[in-house]
């Protein structure tokens, strides 16, 4: 294979390579590479290259460049497979999120019918109501801790759209297992001793892991099997599964269902509530955008609720909920590993087994494509700016045969959820908090984020 001149990087440790800088700020540390480095930059593994690929003198590399990037994920894709810790193997099981081919193109293909724009457009009702639910518990001149908020409702949202069920009074506990499962998983992907440490061992949190597992199988598989045996029909994501057929008529078995319920119901809410609570953030700091937002909302709703008709029409709430993505993608990175020898777009020589990291909250931030990248600014998402876009400088949502299924989904319901809560209230960040990103699985306010709520007139 022909190699060109290695990539730069930072030097790391000898020991544990750049593990110490992604333990104690991964989102810092790889802004501050590409700055320095460029489009691709070396992560050595240090000694500790034994450990996670086997051999001495192995590096990740991360890449920042649009092509490259889009390379990875779909020209080549085939080459590149995901990597994952155990516990996200035990979370998922073989769901469309951790599954490989041909699994995972059986499964999606099974899926797919479930995620039409027809099929979707169903639940915007639902979307909608549950909001307003929400906003009759809300008051005038009250604090609330918005991020705790959405993710209860998005979580009541995906209950009802996939089992068809309010599971209103576990919604918290609910919540908590999801908490304790993203920090189980993001700490194996940070610590060699973490990663190591075989999940059957009865340390605190590896018990604590198992627990919130149990509560959460228990949910799932209870709605499978009493829609099993009652028989009945409805129309949600948990019968879709259920119905579905691959190409020589087999339904899925219990476990299959149970995963892919799994990774819909983990994916389905966690994403999208991160991205309104940063939405909700962002529109507090720039009370020009908000005034925008307002103006679009009376313009189509005049005070109305919202419907599925309304989405393409708000064009701006749109624009709002796609840069707060840009700044604060939910899905922050990216991992593959490559099976064979390959070469990238901008030269490098990729040998088999080498690790690959595209970042999102990086590449979103390239000021090549995003000037003045750390601005608000919901313009760069008109549709000329779009298309002076290379594909893949902005992908939220992966790409690929692995683009999310429910990408329409969570715009759909970003757009609804924004334009409802927006024309009842007006929210403002209470002083004194520090609101900074938690890179785990997803990308959360570390601290929470409290906001004082004014009922608009």
């Amino acid at each position: 294979m022909d190699h060109k001149a290695e990539p730069s990087g930072p030097p790391g440790h000898w020991l544990l390579g750049c593990l110490p800088e992604f333990r104690r700020d991964i989102l810092g540390f790889l802004l501050d590479c590409a700055k320095k480095y460029g489009d691709v930059v070396r992560l050595p593994y240090g000694l500790a290259g034994l450990l996670i690929k086997g051999r001495l003198g192995t590096a990740a590399y991360l890449l920042s460049s649009p092509a490259d990037i889009k390379h990875v994920l779909v020209t080549r894709q085939s080459n590149y497979q995901r990597i994952w810790v155990p516990a996200a193997k035990q979370a998922f099981g073989q769901g469309l999120l951790t599954s490989e081919d041909p699994l995972h193109l059986k499964q999606r293909r099974m899926m797919q019918p479930s995620f039409h724009h027809q099929r979707i457009a169903t639940y915007a009702g639902t979307m909608v109501d549950k909001t307003e639910q929400l906003l009759k518990d809300w008051q005038d001149g009250a604090s609330v801790d918005v991020a705790e908020e959405m993710m209860g409702l998005t979580l009541a949202i995906i209950c009802k759209t996939l089992f068809d069920m309010d599971l209103s009074e576990e919604v918290n506990d609910l919540a908590g297992a999801v908490t304790v499962g993203q920090h189980h998983i993001t700490l194996q992907y940070r610590s060699l001793v973490a990663l190591f440490t075989p999940n059957f061992l009865p340390t605190p949190r590896n018990l604590r892991f198992r627990k919130s597992g149990q509560q959460l199988d228990r949910t799932i598989y209870n709605m499978i099997h009493t829609r099993r045996n009652s028989g009945e029909q409805s129309n949600d994501l948990l019968s879709m599964l259920l119905n579905a057929r691959d190409e020589e008529g087999n339904a899925m078995s219990d476990q299959q269902v149970r995963d892919e319920a799994m990774t819909l119901f983990l994916a389905g809410h966690d994403t999208t509530a991160n991205a309104l609570a940063w939405t909700w953030y962002l529109l507090s700091q720039h009370t020009e955008v908000e005034c925008r937002l307002l103006a679009e909302l009376k313009e189509v709703l005049g005070g109305r609720t919202p419907s599925f008709s309304d989405v393409s029409k708000l064009v701006y709430t749109g624009m709002i909920f796609a840069e707060a993505m840009r700044l604060y993608p939910p899905a922050y990175i990216l991992v593959r590993t490559a099976l064979n020898n390959d070469r990238l777009p901008s030269g490098m020589a990729v040998a088999a087994g080498t690790d690959i990291f595209m970042c999102q909250y990086v590449a979103h931030r390239n000021p090549r494509y995003f000037p003045d990248p750390e601005r608000f600014n919901p313009e760069r998402f008109n549709p000329a700016a779009e298309q002076d876009r290379p594909d893949y400088a902005y992908f939220p949502f992966g790409g690929g045969s692995r683009m999310c299924i429910g990408e329409s989904f969570a715009r759909m319901e970003g757009i609804l959820l924004t334009a409802t809560i927006a024309q009842h209230f007006k929210m403002t960040l209470v002083p004194g908090q520090t609101i900074v990103p938690e890179p785990l699985v997803t990308l959360r306010p570390k601290h929470g984020m409290l906001m004082r709520l004014s009922k608009r007139g």
